[in-house]
């Protein structure tokens, strides 16, 4: 629904609460796709674009990490600019921010053109490249449309009551496939009344986060709206941008589980089909049961025949004196010798009798493992987290990743948490332990947190991709994962120094565990684990 006329409608409403009057700082774009606003803000404050016409969206932050290389100024001449309004289409997707000095930016949701434009003064510029051609078309689109600033709920008409779905989809193209679709299945008298209900529901509702972790799609809709409930982890939330930003952590979220689950089924799924064989070789040994007897008696009487046996020789008949002195047909082995071909019975016997024992003994622990195997199979479909699949990895000896150039005993020195499914958070156990976590394990452009003025685990939030921002929420969760990890656990609120490890050192004559900041920031936290924080195993 992220992408529906009526989501933005609601989200322009939003914003421009938050937006009106903002001066712009900056304008750049360090990743595909995105183009960010950063405003003058104490708190900061970053507007995200992203116009991937998969899934484009508006996003607002409160963090973000510009990249020293690889981040580009744009659109210099908004520097400075203030915003005066936030509007939408009247009948488009189709998003209008406009300016104290009449600039206008335009971010319009339409396949292959998904983009962000600019209307300044004469000049009309897009953020990705298009055909001239194409712009000017665009231009004259855009700058013909009619802006509004409040919730556009359709006035249907007495006609457009008697209307099939159809019809109204080429009267009302805006409305969207997914508006339609829950109109289909909502309990109304008419279709329009059905259209209504919905877009009031997107209107005064709720958003809600809904999670089906074993197909592993992620949906944003509004609490109220038809939803199959089987298999389904709903979040609610009160305004739509903080739904935005969970619905982006769950999205990557269920594809880190469905690596990892995928990783642990094709494992187990090998090693059953692995043991399904030999389980079965084992039973075929057992049900022929042992042979013993049979080989040595074959071997006995070819002993007893042995003036009669002859080199090149393919099979034998002789008297069986076992079986009152029934014929019975022996194969041999035309190059062998006689005496080779009797030692070779005997040795048979003598491997037989092994084998049916081993194979009496083995399929009972084979049939255990099956079983083990079988049981992690269902727990892992199952698991919900990425803490219950980890642990299934771990009985399994199934290797994850690993931190880059990281040998993987160093990493099972720390204590180690996942945040919001994403971020990987290490915490030094002792003083020896911070060491070599801060000074070996930390990449240079990992954060370092620590409890301020008290004694405590040095606690490294990994930061695997510099050029993505890492959320202040984020770096909120890990200051409490320190401060409950310090003396100072039990106090209400605790300051917590944060930097870039590398602007920690230490210096010569330190004591183990103790360093200094070259530079450092401050947060006050609660110190918990805090929610959406999972504990790993190491």
């Amino acid at each position: 629904m992220i992408k529906s006329y009526f989501f933005l409608n609601r989200q322009i409403l939003e914003l421009k609460e938050i937006l009106l009057n903002k001066k712009v700082l900056s304008v750049f774009t360090q990743e595909k796709d995105k183009l960010v606003i950063e405003f003058e803000e104490n708190d900061q404050l970053y507007l995200e674009y992203c116009v991937n016409h998969s899934l484009p969206y508006i996003h607002l932050k409160d963090f973000y990490i510009r990249a020293k290389k690889n981040s580009l100024e744009l659109f210099e001449f908004l520097k400075g600019n203030i915003i005066t309004n936030v509007l939408i289409a009247e009948s488009d997707r189709v998003v209008a921010i406009t300016f104290n000095d009449t600039t206008t930016i335009f971010f319009t949701i339409r396949g292959k053109y998904t983009n962000v434009y600019l209307k300044h003064f004469d000049e009309f510029l897009s953020f990705k490249k298009i055909a001239p051609e194409d712009l000017k078309t665009i231009e004259t689109d855009l700058t013909s449309n009619r802006f509004i600033c409040e919730f556009n709920v359709p006035d249907f008409s007495v006609e457009d009551n008697q209307y099939a779905v159809e019809k109204l989809k080429v009267k009302y193209p805006f409305i969207g496939k997914e508006i339609f679709n829950y109109a289909g299945i909502i309990n109304a008298s008419t279709l329009t009344e059905a259209i209504i209900k919905v877009i009031t529901i997107i209107k005064n509702n709720n958003p809600v986060v809904v999670s089906n972790y074993k197909s592993y799609e992620v949906n944003l809709v509004f609490k109220g709206l038809p939803i199959e409930l089987n298999d389904l982890i709903i979040n609610e939330f009160k305004n739509l941008n903080d739904a935005i930003g969970f619905y982006f952590k769950e999205i990557f979220h269920l594809s880190s589980i469905k690596e990892i689950r995928d990783k642990i089924l094709k494992h187990i799924d090998k090693e059953l089909r692995r043991i399904t064989n030999k389980q079965n070789n084992l039973l075929t040994i057992i049900e022929m049961g042992d042979k013993e007897s049979e080989y040595k008696k074959i071997a006995e009487l070819l002993l007893i025949n042995n003036n009669n046996l002859k080199s090149g020789m393919d099979s034998v008949t002789l008297k069986d004196i076992y079986e009152n002195e029934k014929l019975i047909t022996i194969k041999l082995e035309p190059k062998l010798s006689p005496k080779e071909n009797i030692n070779k019975y005997f040795q048979k016997a003598k491997e037989s009798k092994i084998q049916f024992q081993k194979a009496t003994e083995l399929i009972k622990t084979i049939t255990d493992e099956k079983n083990r195997l079988s049981e992690l199979k269902n727990k892992a479909i199952t698991a919900a987290s990425l803490k219950e699949l980890s642990q299934i990895a771990k009985q399994l000896k199934i290797k994850m990743k690993t931190e880059k150039n990281i040998p993987e005993s160093i990493a099972d020195k720390f204590k180690q948490y996942i945040i919001d499914g994403k971020y990987k958070v290490f915490v030094g156990k002792d003083s020896k332990s911070n060491d070599l976590l801060t000074l070996k394990f930390a990449k240079q452009n990992d954060y370092w947190f620590h409890a301020r003025a008290v004694p405590g685990s040095h606690v490294l939030l990994s930061v695997e991709n510099s050029k993505e921002p890492i959320p202040k929420s984020v770096l909120k969760k890990v200051a409490s994962l320190a401060a409950f990890h310090s003396k100072a656990k039990t106090a209400g609120v605790v300051p917590v120094s944060y930097t870039l490890k590398k602007f920690v050192v230490k210096r010569k004559g330190m004591e183990p565990g103790k360093v200094a900041l070259l530079r450092e920031d401050t947060l006050l936290v609660t110190p918990e684990i805090p929610a959406g924080a999972e504990f790993i195993e190491s």
